[in-house]
């Protein structure tokens, strides 16, 4: 067993078609698609051997920590663990009660994550995909990548207590840009060779400041959907469709056109539920296609978190100095090839 494992995996831009990932939604339309990039607001995961027994929890970007002196305590807390601690407590348990079969465990697992908790860029899912990655190569369990992911997001599932969706656990895993087609057999998911520089050169990631709960806005519709509601259905396919669209214009480089589709999933998705968009998500949207957007979009579910912002060519400094002036902060990033990696020593 090592004495040291760190991980980390990368968060994403949610480009066109989220919504869909959420079963069963995906089995109920025509041609599902996602299209999503990697992007390197990390998640990351650090577990150390210590010499005194017991867990140590550390979570450094939601300030909190616990200490436990057995598996089975740590098992026995779960249902009253507090929020930002649930997820990184069900995972360590679930492999450190299989992976010491009854032994003593002397360990301190350490979690961060770049992106701002509540941005919709992906952030709770990377960090369980960068943790399980490393917990994985501490007790020696050896899982595939679908077994990580499929492990990953039911845990996070009992956590959120609610449908989670499957998009996010993909470029944490994969990297790259990816368009995800859901079937049923399974996802497949295609690498988009993409310049992403030059996609980088015409999107803007704007954190509003205000955190959003992606469950809300998911299990509202969610259940529309389930209930009938005409109204969404039309708007996911009118989503369906602009993913469809999104895949196109990158795989042609045809910039204006990706960013026309990134505008027209918007419309529809806001036609899915009032819980999308805020009005300071409208007015960050409006102020930067007056300083040479094409369009933009909530990331994630929506209800605030993070915007992406499509500029023309030749504007992105005005696109986000726009986003500035309303009091959003601008998040420094680039588009990354590469998935979730681990080493240890």
């Amino acid at each position: 067993m090592p004495e040291q494992v760190e991980a980390r995996a990368p968060t994403r831009i949610d480009l066109a078609g989220g919504t869909i990932d959420l079963w069963p939604l995906q089995l109920l339309h025509h041609d599902p698609v996602t299209v999503n990039a990697a992007i390197d607001q990390y998640a990351r995961a650090r577990i150390e051997t210590t010499a005194h027994a017991g867990i140590e929890l550390v979570s450094a970007d939601r300030d909190r920590k616990a200490r436990f002196a057995s598996v089975a305590q740590l098992r026995e807390t779960l249902p009253n663990a507090t929020p930002e601690l649930e997820f990184p407590m069900r995972l360590a348990a679930h492999f450190l009660e299989r992976g010491h079969a009854g032994r003593s465990v002397s360990c301190r697992i350490s979690t961060d994550c770049q992106a701002p908790a509540g941005s919709g860029l992906g952030g709770s899912s990377a960090l369980g995909i960068a943790l399980a990655k490393a917990l994985d190569r501490y007790t020696d369990r050896r899982l595939d990548a679908a077994a990580l992911l499929a492990l990953t997001r039911s845990i996070e599932t009992q956590v959120l207590r609610i449908p989670t969706g499957e998009q996010d656990y993909h470029p944490a895993l994969n990297g790259g840009v990816l368009a995800l087609h859901y079937t049923v057999e399974g996802t497949r998911a295609e690498r988009l060779e993409v310049e992403t520089e030059t996609l980088r050169q015409r999107t803007v990631l704007a954190f509003t400041g205000v955190s959003r709960s992606s469950g809300l806005s998911n299990w509202d519709m969610l259940k529309r959907h389930l209930d009938g509601d005409r109204e969404v259905r039309a708007a996911l396919d009118r989503i369906i469709g602009a993913a469809h669209a999104m895949r196109r214009a990158l795989l042609a480089a045809d910039w204006d056109a990706a960013g026309e589709a990134l505008g027209e999933e918007w419309e529809a998705r806001k036609r899915m539920s009032p819980l999308v968009s805020t009005e300071k998500v409208d007015r960050l949207i409006e102020t930067a296609r007056s300083s040479g957007a094409l369009a933009g979009k909530v990331c994630g579910a929506g209800g605030g978190g993070c915007v992406v912002l499509w500029s023309r060519a030749g504007r992105r400094e005005a696109v986000a100095e726009s986003a500035v002036r309303l009091g959003a902060r601008v998040l420094d990033f680039r588009y990354v090839e590469e998935g979730a990696s681990v080493t240890d020593s």
